[in-house]
């Protein structure tokens, strides 16, 4: 995964000392680039961009503010364990590119990977009073479930009972392995 780095300079920066969640914003603007959002968040008096990333219209990941760092895009409380990720476009007026959400996604797995845990999504209104990211935000994303789906549940009970599987299994693996258990299943159930 490419991420754009302009190398922004900062004044004074506060050390991140853990990261729990991903907090997810839009632009509320035209496509602009991290270096114009930092300068629009200097001209605020702030040390510089508050995201850490930028996903432009068409993909393209930009760097902000540096990942170890707190950033200043959803109030001190939540700022002081997340990452901010803003995608560019106002998104009360349209939906983000297809090539952003496919970038959002390659950016949490490897968010994810890079702290060796799952991190939960949340948008900036689900710790603030705000309309951000907009109400044209598609959510729950399309990629993410955040609670494996009941039938797979079950699935995973009836195939244990049936000693088709000797042990859980994780209901996040592809599809294939549910569709094998449930045929199996149904084949079981055709012979009993």
């Amino acid at each position: 995964m490419n991420i754009t780095d302009y190398h922004l300079e900062f004044q004074s920066l506060a050390d991140r000392s853990q990261t729990n969640r991903i907090i997810i914003h839009h632009s509320a603007s035209e496509d602009v680039s991290a270096t114009e959002i930092h300068k629009w968040h200097r001209a605020q008096g702030w040390s510089g961009i508050g995201y850490h990333f930028v996903i432009r219209q068409y993909g393209t990941i930009e760097r902000g503010r540096p990942l170890d760092k707190i950033g200043a895009h959803a109030g001190w409380e939540a700022n002081s364990d997340s990452i901010g990720i803003c995608l560019t476009g106002n998104f009360e007026s349209k939906e983000p590119s297809r090539e952003q959400i496919a970038a959002l996604q390659k950016l949490i797995v490897y968010l994810e990977e890079y702290y060796n845990k799952k991190l939960p999504l949340l948008r900036h209104r689900d710790v603030m009073a705000t309309a951000c990211p907009g109400e044209k935000f598609p959510w729950p994303l399309p990629f993410v479930n955040s609670q494996p789906e009941d039938w797979k549940q079950q699935l995973i009970k009836r195939a244990l009972e049936e000693k088709l599987i000797t042990s859980e299994h994780d209901p996040d693996e592809p599809a294939p392995k549910w569709f094998v258990l449930a045929v199996a299943l149904n084949l079981l159930d055709r012979i009993k």
